[in-house]
């Protein structure tokens, strides 16, 4: 086999080898409950693609160089089945993570044509709203780069003035946060732990946060404007199951607490004082630490080729 072939083949084979053994740690982890303080969404996206990003990381900083470096270029192998293994796992979870993100897509795309637009809204200092006519109380970001809010009218029929600003602010809270492009990654991202219960618990952990940030974003420390939210949420609940049929939402949970929204959590939080805005993630400083961590592997990049040379001849 051809050394390019090759060279494509280790590189796949690793990337679903690391993604494999991160994603089987972070489920143990979060089965043992080790996660369980992290409350912050952007924390939770960083632990949820973990897995994804750190096999990327690892193939492209250490075993592409150590190949690089030690892997003579006339060198003809044959790949032993674990390779191919291997490669054919990173094959199957990017093609998976591509239907999960064109069923979404999809579903977006079926919300925007079922519903008739009945006017366009605009708010002072806030963003458009498409008000259409749906049975389902459903008010969502719908888009991706170019994101829109969309309402339903029995949503701002059912809400007075400043709760319908107070639903529409908490959705502008969601576009200022591209929580929508978040929500895509979380789908479209190619790893094993997308298979497994903890990675469908860390989607439902991080939409629950976003639910709550967005909720704390719009309101602030004013008790009127949370109040106004908090009704705002029962109002649109109660439109939910009086409705024919559930809810349906292009995000896991809307203002009306889908799944996943904890709708009784967000309206105690919003009917109890502010405590004010959440330490930040540090993301610069997670993100320079995984910049350099590679640099560490210098000086195994022997070791690395190694392991790689046995991974090739593998069962061969």
């Amino acid at each position: 086999m051809s050394f390019p072939t090759t060279l494509v083949l280790v590189l796949l084979a690793s990337y679903g080898l690391s993604n494999l053994l991160l994603s089987v740690l972070v489920a143990a982890g979060w089965r043992a409950g080790g996660f369980a303080r992290l409350k912050r969404a952007d924390a939770l996206l960083a632990l949820r693609l973990l897995p994804a990003a750190g096999a990327a990381l690892a193939v492209l900083t250490v075993v592409l160089p150590a190949f690089l470096l030690y892997e003579p270029a006339h060198a003809d192998d044959h790949p032993g089945p674990l390779l191919v293994l291997a490669a054919g796992l990173t094959l199957l979870v990017c093609l998976d993570g591509i239907r999960r993100a064109g069923q979404a897509a999809r579903a977006a795309r079926a919300l925007v044509r079922s519903a008739e637009l009945l006017r366009t809204e605009a708010f002072e200092g806030g963003p458009e709203v498409n008000l259409v006519n749906l049975a389902e109380p459903v008010v969502a970001v719908v888009g991706g780069w170019r994101q829109r809010i969309v309402a339903a009218h029995c949503v701002a029929a059912a809400c007075d003035g400043e709760e319908f600003r107070q639903v529409v602010a908490h959705e502008a809270a969601h576009i200022d946060a591209r929580d929508n492009l978040k929500r895509l990654a979380l789908l479209a991202v190619p790893d094993v732990l997308a298979w497994l219960p903890a990675g469908r618990g860390l989607n439902a952990q991080w939409q629950a946060a976003t639910e709550i940030e967005a909720d704390e974003r719009a309101s602030g420390a004013d008790p009127r404007k949370r109040v106004a939210l908090a009704s705002a949420l029962v109002k649109v609940a109660r439109l939910a199951i009086a409705g024919p049929r559930p809810a349906r939402t292009v995000r896991a949970s809307g203002p009306g607490g889908g799944p996943g929204g904890g709708l009784e959590q967000r309206i105690k939080r919003l009917l109890a004082p502010s405590s004010g805005r959440a330490r930040a993630f540090p993301g610069r400083r997670v993100a320079t630490s995984a910049l350099l961590a590679p640099l560490l592997a210098v000086p195994l990049y022997a070791f690395v080729h190694r392991v790689i040379e046995f991974l090739v001849a593998f069962g061969r």
